[in-house]
């Protein structure tokens, strides 16, 4: 079912779309934009909700940018989506040609590992949608509760170490005592449904709606077993144990508010640090309009896609958070992950 924003999500945006340029500053951005091609960056490939949340705002934004540009479509998958960021951050046009839409896992990447990014420094436009994340494995997979995956393998499927779908299973091994296996390498959530119907993994972790979005049949038809929600409640699988609830220890808590904190990002949209200060402004405007535009929402209808927006400044406020975590927290994350020391840590000696 598709969500729409109430209360304070409708209010910030509202505030955030009624907000005037100056004249001056709208002339120039309408003249920069006029006639030209502003490209949608995805950080996977296509085949899943990532990628039809980015042709969502492909379709609708442009109208809403002074000067009315055509907006594309571009996949720069790998690594989970720290590839492309690494890419906005430091190669992408400053100009407010390109923007970009965040794998949120990837936010706190920098707090983990050397990065060629740090997510506080890009331009946040807003979020369209904050979901809620699951773990599935396919119906024939005997293993299908925590109890169970404690006793016996199970392989999970990955983007990369910078994505949610590897750093939860990863934590759960940590703290739970899971064994499961987590293959990475694959390129979005469309190559992993393939590889989780054709049996080469059991499992994986995901966004609840990226599912209904992407094999509404495999809800339908009962495909799918879930064994863990985190973020906001599904009603819909109000029997599934929240996977908060079976993490006791204070560390191990600090760590899953780490990565729940990155769902509550949502599917994000920014733009590079560096461009123009008045084309952040019209976009930021722009985006704050097309989420509550009825075209905008009925296409999100017929693609069963949840509409549960946040504001730049909320997006930014919550990254701010994420930012803040304390060190010895990250440091012992990423060394559950087996990444390299985080920000103002020490790199482990290689053994010879």
């Amino acid at each position: 079912m598709v969500k729409q924003a109430f209360g304070p999500f409708v209010s910030a945006f509202a505030l955030a779309a009624m907000m005037p340029a100056p004249p001056a500053a709208a002339d120039e951005v309408a003249d920069f934009y006029r006639n030209r091609t502003v490209t949608v960056t995805v950080p996977v490939s296509p085949g899943g909700t990532f990628h039809l949340y980015a042709q969502l705002v492909q379709r609708h934004l442009g109208k809403y940018v002074p000067g009315a540009p055509t907006l594309i479509l571009q996949n720069r998958p790998g690594a989970g989506g720290v590839t492309m960021n690494a890419y906005m951050a430091n190669a992408a046009p400053k100009d407010g040609t390109v923007l970009a839409e965040i794998n949120p896992g990837t936010i706190t990447t920098p707090l983990l590992r050397k990065s060629r990014y740090d997510a506080t420094k890009f331009e946040w436009l807003g979020s369209v949608a904050v979901r809620s994340y699951v773990g599935a494995v396919w119906h024939t997979v005997a293993a299908d509760t925590v109890e169970k995956m404690k006793k016996t393998q199970v392989i999970m499927g990955s983007t990369g170490k910078g994505s949610q779908n590897y750093q939860i299973p990863a934590l759960m091994n940590h703290l739970l005592g899971t064994r499961f296996k987590i293959v990475s390498g694959y390129k979005g959530g469309g190559e992993l449904n393939i590889a989780m119907e054709r049996g080469e993994i059991q499992g994986r972790a995901n966004f609840y709606e990226g599912f209904v979005g992407a094999v509404p049949h495999w809800i339908r038809d009962r495909q799918l077993r879930f064994f863990f929600v985190l973020g906001p409640a599904i009603p819909a699988l109000s029997s599934v144990p929240k996977l908060k609830d079976m993490i006791t220890s204070k560390e191990g808590r600090q760590m899953l508010n780490l990565l729940e904190g990155t769902i509550s990002v949502g599917q994000a949209f920014y733009l590079p640090p560096g461009t123009p200060r008045a084309r952040v402004a019209a976009v930021t405007r722009a985006f704050a309009s097309m989420v509550s535009d009825k075209q905008f929402l009925s296409d999100a209808r017929a693609h069963k896609l949840a509409i549960a927006p946040l504001s730049a400044a909320e997006v930014r406020s919550h990254v701010k958070e994420l930012y803040a975590t304390p060190p010895e927290v990250a440091r012992k994350f990423a060394k559950i992950l087996g990444l390299d020391a985080p920000r103002g840590g020490k790199k482990a000696k290689k053994k010879s």
